[in-house]
């Protein structure tokens, strides 16, 4: 029986050694989960900052694309503008000088001449 009583013992103390070892790991471990956790939240931080960064910069880039599209049509529009002017001036120059022909050889007859028509084949 003290052998039995002996080897209840032995196990006895292995079981507590192991429990022993088991609070030593547990200590080790917690400190780690701990870390882990705030970690966890650190990255949830982040990733909140990082969608209110992307949040702005969709925001910034309407701004940029409206204003873009503004100078876009008013690049246009002044183009149109100036295309008219230079027509405008074109009709008025080639008229002027219809004029000019017509006073130094009022013998000719200018009445078919137009900016818009073409001479072909004489």
């Amino acid at each position: 029986m003290s052998c039995l009583h002996q080897s209840e013992k032995d196990i006895n103390k292995r079981l507590f050694d192991k429990g022993q070892e088991n609070l030593q790991l547990e200590a080790k471990i917690l400190p780690l989960r701990n870390r882990v956790i705030e970690l966890e939240e650190e990255v949830e931080g982040t990733k909140a900052k990082m969608e209110e960064r992307a949040t702005q910069q969709e925001v910034q880039f309407g701004r940029v694309e409206g204003k873009l599209t503004e100078k876009v049509e008013q690049f246009n529009k002044t183009e149109a503008k100036l295309m008219e002017d230079v027509v405008d001036a074109y009709e008025a120059g080639f008229e002027d000088a219809l004029a000019q022909v017509a006073y130094v050889h009022p013998e000719l007859d200018i009445s078919p001449s137009a900016v818009s028509k073409r001479v072909v084949d004489g």
